[in-house]
């Protein structure tokens, strides 16, 4: 009988197989190399690109800002007290006297 527990199997490569291992792994490097310089110069485009639109927001904004701006001081003047009484006067409007005047309790 034969002693197997201490044999060790040695499987022999061929020299197709060898050759193709060596070229992988060259190769694998160089796709590996190209595939991160490709990422990275997406990456940077994508960037470049949110960068555009966040001016063209940022613009936007400023705009937008500006003319609520604008639309609040126009507003204040529309509210205006000289205004009112300006109207007021144009149409034979009068201010109340003090004994005109009665408050109302709302309980």
């Amino acid at each position: 009988m034969i002693n197997t527990s201490n044999t060790i199997l040695i499987r022999n490569k061929s020299k197709i197989f060898k050759f193709a291992k060596k070229i992988f792994n060259r190769s694998s490097y160089f796709i590996l190399i190209i595939s991160l310089l490709l990422g990275i110069i997406s990456t940077k485009a994508y960037i470049t690109k949110i960068g555009y639109e966040l001016a063209k927001n940022n613009k936007i904004y400023n705009k937008l800002n500006l003319k609520n701006k604008l639309l609040k001081t126009e507003i204040s003047k529309l509210k205006s007290n000289s205004r009112l009484k300006d109207i007021a006067t144009r149409n034979n409007m009068k201010f109340p006297k003090n004994k005109n005047i009665r408050s109302v309790i709302y309980e």
